[in-house]
């Protein structure tokens, strides 16, 4: 029995190089892969569709037409920032563009933004759903990284079909921070 748990911590790490070798190694915050797709759009059009709602989105942000913006959101949409602001419902949304973030910035600040948009992915999930995950690069508010000139900011957009068309029902936000 002991000389069969001698060649234990030899195995061990050969097959811990092995693990580490091969696979896909994890990603520093400012790496963006690749684009992927996952998964197959319903309809014949979806991706074309999802693609020209992405392009309306990235303008209205860019022009801060808050307005666009709400009619790109289902009523019921769940919106969290980078800061783990919560906003749920078209309304409440809105207002905080219209009162609070799009008046903080120079209008320059949002084109930037919605020039810089880059869609990493999309998953297309059943009938009726799609994730995009897109990031920008911006100088919106103080959360670059030392020696960083812009601030990379990831979005995850989960749409969701409506009519002949797309909806966003919620969005996460996230910085990419040391």
């Amino acid at each position: 029995m002991v000389h069969l748990l001698k060649p234990l911590p030899a195995l061990t790490a050969l097959l811990l190089i092995t693990a580490m070798a091969g696979g896909a190694p994890a990603q520093e915050r400012r790496d963006i892969p690749a684009l992927t797709v996952h998964g197959e759009p319903a309809q014949a059009g979806d991706a074309a569709g999802i693609a020209d709602f992405i392009d309306d989105y990235r303008a209205a942000w860019g022009m801060q037409d808050t307005e666009t913006l709400m009619a790109l959101h289902t009523a019921d949409t769940e919106w969290i920032n980078a800061y783990a602001r919560i906003f749920q419902g078209r309304e409440p949304l809105g207002e905080f563009l219209e009162t609070r973030l799009f008046p903080g910035f120079d209008a320059s600040v949002s084109q930037g933004e919605a020039d810089n948009m880059t869609v990493i992915s999309t998953r297309h999930i059943g009938n009726d759903g799609a994730v995009v995950h897109l990031y920008t690069d911006s100088d919106r508010g103080a959360a670059a990284n030392p020696g960083e000139p812009l601030r990379r900011v990831h979005f995850h957009l989960v749409l969701e079909r409506a009519g002949a068309g797309w909806q966003i029902a919620h969005t996460v936000i996230m910085d990419a921070r040391t």
